[in-house]
């Protein structure tokens, strides 16, 4: 029986992964495979016990290879040349297997640099996140996160409008991709980078599935930036698995007096790195910026208001009533204005020239 198909029926069985690693810290695979074949009852619990001897079949395993095939969906296992080798580290508590869409070569890359944050986003984090995060996708880095709304979504989408290269977590299988809001974003990352799940690809997300996928982004990373995070945050529960993992922790400051900000700032206060800049990390991992400058087209609109900006600070209404524009207008010119990062929310509803 070949070992990549025998971790394939574990990952497939639904057991968890830590379970499973305990089990084969005392057992070899194969061994397991062949135990079963005796009828050896093993020191396993009854309802494990027959979870595995109920799947263990090749007929099964090979129906499980069918229907990733017809899905369009490849894997990788532990016992395969291209498995990332960051992963197989035992503080990572491996996974059996990956089950992916994209270039699984990105997982093995050395400047991978994860950022994540929280989904309730404020206008300082999106921007801080896209000003960010081009910079390192210029310079080279390949941006994972979690494929999740607010600064994981702002942090993949950002990397592609740059031309960089990105890879998603999810914390369900392929098939059951959430938020639905960012299917389109999936499908872009599918093609133009890496989509990756320790899940097969009918589970579904939940409580469990979502946290223990952070594991496997700070795993891939060389460190982990934190933009926006409440006390409580699931971004949160990222950095404490990069600690574990020896990684390096990052995180951009906040206003004090923000939520949003309080996960961030108490990360700086016990040892992570503030991040102001893509330079800030450049410079701690000895990486060269992209100093090729971009020249940007502006359409009418996002010229006018930069036009008025330029006059110095402006509020929304303001703005509004200076350009003509309608508020929709306005603040769709607004948004591109921050993601190119010419203009800045200097506090909520007032803006401001970079």
């Amino acid at each position: 029986m070949l070992l990549s198909d025998i971790y394939l029926w574990l990952s497939y069985s639904g057991i968890s992964t830590r379970k499973l690693n305990r089990l084969l810290e005392q057992i070899s695979p194969t061994k397991l495979w062949d135990s079963f074949a005796e009828e050896t009852k093993l020191n396993l619990d009854d309802k494990t016990f027959s979870v595995l001897k109920r799947t263990r079949n090749e007929e099964y395993i090979q129906k499980i290879k069918y229907y990733l095939e017809a899905n369009h969906i490849e894997y990788v296992t532990r016992a395969d040349p291209l498995f990332p080798a960051s992963l197989s580290e035992r503080e990572v508590d491996p996974p059996l297997a990956l089950y992916y869409k994209g270039d699984i070569h990105l997982a093995r890359g050395d400047k991978n640099l994860a950022v994540v944050g929280t989904r309730r986003a404020s206008p300082y984090g999106k921007y801080a996140t896209e000003k960010i995060v081009k910079e390192l996708a210029s310079a080279g880095f390949t941006i994972v996160s979690g494929l999740a709304t607010g600064i994981d979504g702002f942090a993949h989408a950002s990397t592609l409008e740059a031309g960089g290269k990105t890879i998603a977590v999810l914390g369900s299988g392929m098939n059951n991709v959430t938020p639905v809001s960012n299917l389109a974003l999936f499908d872009k990352i599918c093609k133009d980078g890496l989509v990756l799940s320790e899940y097969p690809p009918d589970v579904h997300g939940s409580v469990y599935t979502f946290p223990q996928r952070n594991r496997i982004i700070s795993g891939l990373s060389k460190g982990v930036l934190v933009v926006e995070a409440a006390e409580k945050s699931g971004a949160l529960i990222t950095a404490d698995c990069a600690l574990e993992q020896g990684k390096d922790v990052f995180a951009v400051p906040g206003d004090i007096d923000k939520p949003r900000s309080v996960g961030t700032n108490k990360l700086i206060k016990q040892g992570g790195i503030a991040v102001t800049s893509a330079v800030d990390i450049l410079d701690y991992y000895g990486a060269a910026p992209n100093t090729k400058p971009q020249a940007i087209a502006l359409d009418f609109t996002e010229q006018r208001v930069m036009d008025i900006l330029s006059g110095g600070e402006k509020t929304f209404d303001s703005l509004v009533e200076k350009c003509g524009l309608s508020v929709s207008e306005l603040n769709k010119a607004l948004s591109m204005l921050m993601i190119y990062g010419l203009v800045h929310e200097k506090s909520k509803n007032l803006f401001t020239a970079s």
